[in-house]
């Protein structure tokens, strides 16, 4: 890593993690799901028409135009038959694991640069159940979330203000507010 404010400890200690993530069964299982999915003609070609058809009801309705009854039928059903399919099951609930995995390593190290110790468990499950009030990436969007107080430095994923740090009557996106 040439371009990088880890010390070369941190680099170390990062890459083992990476490595102990790419050996983890876990991860090995949840790849191989979401492979096969992906090989899978059928099921992916099923899984881009409920994403489009369902980004067609939402546009119809930011234009002001609310979706009939038989447009959400036929969203519902296409949604159905992707919870139905085995492969497309299997590739949501493996993404959805490595979404929750990389979460819980975030808030981990969050956590532990926030306070300046590692967390125990219990502080990373009670921290990531709570209602955030504030920017847990230490810095941003401060009290109650309408950017009044926003210094505009969040830049965790999820994190970001929309204002950018310019002041009152501009919705924050920190999470919880």
């Amino acid at each position: 890593m040439s371009n990088t404010s880890l010390t070369p400890e941190l680099v170390k200690l990062t890459s083992e993690l990476a490595a102990a993530f790419a050996e983890s069964q876990k991860v090995v299982a949840a790849k191989a799901k979401i492979g096969l999915f992906y090989q899978n003609a059928e099921a992916t070609d099923l899984f881009r028409k409920v994403n489009e058809y369902g980004e067609e009801l939402r546009n119809k309705h930011m234009a002001g135009m609310p979706p009939s009854e038989e447009e959400i039928a036929k969203f519902d059903a296409l949604r159905q038959d992707v919870v139905e399919n085995p492969l497309c099951h299997g590739f949501l609930e493996s993404r959805q694991l490595l979404d929750d995995m990389l979460a819980t390593v975030n808030q981990y190290l969050c956590l532990a640069i926030e306070r300046g110790a590692a967390p125990t468990d219990e502080e990373v499950a009670e921290s990531m159940t709570q209602e955030v009030s504030s920017c847990s990436c230490g810095g941003g969007c401060k009290g109650n979330g309408n950017c009044e107080n926003c210094d505009g430095s969040c830049k965790e994923e999820g994190h970001e203000c929309k204002c950018g740090g310019h002041g009152e009557g501009h919705e924050c996106k920190c999470g919880g507010h």
